[in-house]
């Protein structure tokens, strides 16, 4: 590979970009017109398409350009949404059945299964008015096969339950087929890091401050990263079964966003879903800070086929703990709004920013845990610090937007 490799870079991803072009990378992006400014200003070129999720277009629009895959080195996407479809444009088949193994999540499950790892048993739901399978018992979760941020995903108790949340529109309109999966009771955590050369570099083990299936009942959206000196035994357990698991996917390079469970009843860790890309919020900031590690840039490399540029074994900060969170506010159009710099005032909070300004409408972020106000990294000296200074920053936030009112 040339000193400087050329990459074709599937939709638009500001940091994902900016580390391939930081990396030295010469870089296009397959963008929507609406992206092709910030992709620009960024010092890529632009391949215009309708919908980068979509190969057909990607492809379409090289030939437009005049381009084929062949000039470039690597073809990659930071969105999780463009994985599947940048592994298929580069036309490598072995990428393609990857990619599809860290997308669909009953074949994924199948796989870890397969593989001897502890996952929630799940079937394809492809009819709604198909007889639920038997074997799995209630309480049991709807999802899609291939979502992300639990939207559209319904924890059901019966029959009942289950009928109606196929009947709720975001599921309906997608006509199916969806995943139909056992509840696994416990504690969920966040894993990150990467793999390089079918070795595990780097395990950074977070605990949600509440499920993330409880943002649809008005949940807080956070993790608190556990350092591992003082959970040993998890990140013991959580790190072989990553291993196993990343071995059957055939994810040997490459950076990962797992969820996993520990298990009310025995304390055992369930492997729920894994993803081939950076954590979503903010997680890069929080690794960086805990562990010292640029996902973003350890991405860049492993995508276009360099080693990572980390050397030995990452170490978690001494002395305190990072946590990522959403800002969230209830819906409506807004009047008033805290700036970052406000944000960043708040006790322990060392990264902020806020997205939405005077004139937003804010979304229901109980749909989903990517709809949000703003973000947040907080720090502490300990981990129920750190969960303390989230509750309250969330607490406070909320009450500091002001909305217009009618008239």
């Amino acid at each position: 590979m040339q000193q400087a490799p050329a990459v074709l870079h599937v939709g638009w991803m500001s940091r994902a970009v900016d580390a391939l072009v930081r990396s030295g990378a010469d870089v296009t992006c397959a963008v929507k017109p609406a992206d092709v400014p910030a992709a620009r200003t960024m010092g890529a070129r632009t391949v215009v398409v309708p919908d980068p999720t979509r190969g057909t277009d990607v492809l379409a629009g090289l030939a437009r350009a005049g381009l084929t895959t062949g000039v470039f080195d690597a073809v990659c996407s930071g969105l999780e949404f463009c994985l599947l479809d940048a592994a298929a444009v580069a036309g490598d088949a072995a990428a393609v059945t990857r990619a599809l193994a860290m997308r669909d999540k009953f074949v994924q499950k199948r796989v870890v299964r397969d593989a001897g790892v502890r996952a929630a048993d799940c079937v394809v739901l492809e009819d709604p008015g198909a007889a639920v399978a038997p074997r799995l018992s209630f309480p049991q979760v709807l999802k899609p096969l291939d979502g992300g941020g639990a939207r559209n995903t319904f924890l059901v108790a019966d029959e009942r339950e289950l009928t109606a949340a196929l009947q709720q529109p975001g599921v309906a309109a997608t006509g199916g087929p969806w995943l139909l999966e056992e509840y696994v009771p416990g504690v969920e955590f966040q894993v990150d890091g990467f793999v390089e050369g079918g070795e595990l570099r780097l395990l950074s083990i977070s605990r949600y401050v509440q499920n993330l299936i409880e943002v649809h009942s008005g949940g807080l959206v956070a993790h608190i990263v556990l350092p591992p000196h003082t959970h040993p035994d998890l990140y013991a357990k959580v790190g072989a079964l990553a291993e196993t698991a990343f071995k059957a996917l055939g994810h040997h390079d490459g950076v990962f966003h797992l969820e996993v469970f520990q298990h009310a009843e025995d304390g055992e860790i369930v492997f729920g879903e894994c993803g081939a890309r950076v954590g979503g919020g903010r997680t890069d900031e929080v690794v960086e800070r805990a562990f010292g590690v640029r996902l973003h840039d350890v991405w860049a490399r492993l995508a276009t086929g360099r080693p990572s540029g980390v050397t030995g074994s990452p170490g978690h900060a001494d002395g305190a703990v990072f946590g990522g969170m959403n800002l969230s506010a209830r819906p409506g159009p807004i009047r008033a709004v805290p700036s970052a710099r406000e944000v960043l005032d708040r006790p322990g909070v060392v990264y902020a920013e806020v997205s939405a300004v005077p004139g937003t409408v804010l979304p229901d972020t109980t749909e989903a845990t990517n709809l949000r106000a703003g973000l947040a990294v907080v720090s502490g000296a300990d981990e129920q610090e750190v969960e303390d200074r989230m509750r309250r920053l969330a607490d406070w936030f909320a009450a500091q937007v002001a909305y217009e009112t009618a008239g």
